[in-house]
């Protein structure tokens, strides 16, 4: 074995007892992708089986067969992901749900990268995720590595995924006092649903009243209306104009004397004068522009 070899192990020994946080009776996984050192990852396992002693477990699979491993939901108090050189691991959204997975509620995660990997840790469901930080390599490990690693922690919620809880809003209030009416006495007089329908409420539309234009959807006729719409519109406004100028009483008197002494609705604007009592037609078109 190499000095650099010994040096790297004695490395990777006191990071995994000073940071990783692995105690006695933890189970934990290792995460590793090819390719790696071989006595360094030997070393690496060894120390964490050392740590966690005959009560605990060390577990290690390669992160393309971590799918397939069939480990059971919630059996791991912490994973360690790429922690050892190259640091190529690529953080998959299909691997983070795995790992979540097989993690216990409130257990953490710890994540070296040479990138900045929260973002994704945040979408699968990760939380307490610490700030990244520099992780001091051996000269063996930064010459595999030609680049900055980071290293991250976050946690499992404490809460498996899909469980719920009952939540409670407090006490329900006392119902107020209200008024109660017992339906069964004789002495209510309800009115009947038909007494509350007048003659015109019973009364049918006329057909011709619900036409509406094609293309409006309303009963007003379109720019280039064709279908005789607006000729009937017309019609009733032309008849509506005279059943209001036959039944129009002057409220001033004054209507005969000529456009000076008519009112703005007049219907005679526009007219010449007459002498009062005096039959004066309307034309049509006269009619049309005081709609």
């Amino acid at each position: 074995m190499t000095t650099s070899h010994l040096d790297a192990m004695l490395a990777l020994s006191f990071v995994t007892n000073k940071m990783f946080g692995v105690s006695n009776g933890m189970n934990v996984l290792l995460l590793w992708k090819t390719p790696v050192n071989h006595e360094e990852f030997q070393s690496l396992v060894s120390s964490l089986k050392n740590e966690v002693g005959k009560q605990g477990k060390v577990a290690v699979e390669n992160c393309d067969m971590l799918k397939t491993s069939s480990h059971a939901g919630s059996s791991f108090d912490i994973v360690l992901s790429g922690v050892m050189p190259p640091f190529e691991m690529i953080y998959t959204t299909e691997l983070l749900a795995e790992l979540l997975r097989v993690l216990k509620p409130g257990s953490k995660l710890v994540v070296r990268a040479k990138g900045d990997e929260r973002s994704l840790l945040r979408l699968a469901g990760f939380s307490q995720i610490s700030e990244p930080h520099e992780v001091q390599l051996s000269d063996d490990q930064k010459a595999q590595t030609n680049s900055k690693v980071y290293e991250v922690s976050c946690a499992k919620p404490s809460f498996e995924v899909g469980s719920s809880m009952k939540l409670s809003f407090g006490k329900p209030k006392p119902q107020a006092n209200t008024w109660k009416i017992d339906l069964d006495d004789d002495d209510i007089d309800l009115a009947s649903p038909d007494d509350l329908l007048t003659e015109e409420d019973k009364a049918k539309p006329d057909p011709l009243s619900l036409r509406v234009c094609g293309t409006t959807g309303k009963r007003k006729a379109c720019k280039n209306c064709v279908c005789g719409l607006k000729e009937e519109l017309d019609e009733e406004a032309a008849g509506k104009a005279a059943a209001a100028t036959k039944d129009f009483k002057s409220s001033c008197g004054s209507c005969y004397l000529g456009d000076a002494f008519r009112c703005a609705s007049c219907p005679y604007l526009g007219m010449p004068a007459f002498k009062p009592g005096e039959k004066v037609k309307l034309t049509d078109s006269t009619l049309q522009d005081g709609i």
